[in-house]
């Protein structure tokens, strides 16, 4: 019960958060209409928000801080997978079949879909996560799945949990799989897809220009219609993104206007 209703707190202050990014200000008790907590847990939550400096508290509410957004520490958001992470892996794990060769990139997301892959056999896993390594390694000893495990290898940012460098990018410039399941720090309509590191942004480049047939976006609603430091590719490199239904309608239909098939879960 206790694990449950983390999850269902955890769910709340990321769509808090995406509330105050698309109004830029607002308040307490407007939060409070929007939510069946009381203003008091509001508080706490815009409290917790902002001790991880994604929001500002002000007198009486919360603002964002900037369009520019930057991602958490890995190991944050590896703690706090949250349900509709875990709809969107779900989701994208049937997207997989026996055999295939595909590209879990890294993110707490693309961690989610690996959860739902103990009933597949023979994959062959490219990533640059070691967080995503060590889980395939456990699945697969543990259900017996036959799964060739590739890490790039390269230089380890310690704090997003991925390789990169020149030889993380030279296996990307090398490889051909079926399908790239990748997450991004932001997605905009115009603004494509950014990353809050150059670094990031370089491998994650090459992984969607030049290694799938298929790429498919891991993507959960917050991080829509925002913009982070260096650009990674146009939107519409995406042939899919999997999304959560807390996304609006409106940004939907605007993703599928670019020939992005949506799918919401």
């Amino acid at each position: 019960m206790e694990q449950q209703e983390n999850l269902l707190s955890t769910d709340r202050r990321m769509r808090i958060l995406e509330i105050v990014n698309q109004k830029k200000s607002i308040s307490v008790d407007d939060l409070a209409r929007l939510f069946p907590v009381s203003t008091i847990t509001i508080r706490r939550d815009l409290d917790r928000l902002a001790e991880e400096k994604l929001l500002r508290r002000v007198h009486g509410g919360a603002m964002a801080l900037s369009d520019i957004v930057t991602a958490p520490r890995a190991s944050e958001l590896f703690a706090n997978i949250t349900e509709a992470q875990q709809r969107i892996g779900r989701e994208a794990s049937l997207r997989i079949t026996d055999g295939d060769f595909i590209i879990i990139e890294s993110g707490s997301t693309c961690l989610a879909l690996v959860e739902y892959l103990h009933d597949k056999r023979r994959l062959k896993v490219v990533t640059v996560s070691p967080r995503i390594v060590m889980m395939l390694a456990d699945i697969s000893e543990e259900y017996g799945n036959d799964f060739e495990i590739i890490s790039s290898g390269g230089l380890l940012n310690i704090n997003k949990n991925f390789f990169f460098g020149p030889y993380a990018r030279i296996l990307f410039e090398n490889i051909k799989v079926d399908i790239a399941f990748v997450s991004v720090t932001a997605i905009n309509c115009e603004a494509g897809i950014t990353a809050d590191s150059v670094y990031e942004a370089e491998i994650t480049k090459t992984v969607l220009e030049k290694c799938a047939k298929m790429k498919i976006g891991l993507i959960y609603a917050s991080k829509f219609e925002k913009t982070s430091f260096m650009k990674v590719a146009a939107a519409d490199i995406f042939d899919e993104i999997i999304t959560d239904n807390s996304l609006s309608q409106e940004i939907i239909d605007a993703y599928r206007e670019l020939g992005i098939k949506m799918t919401v879960v």
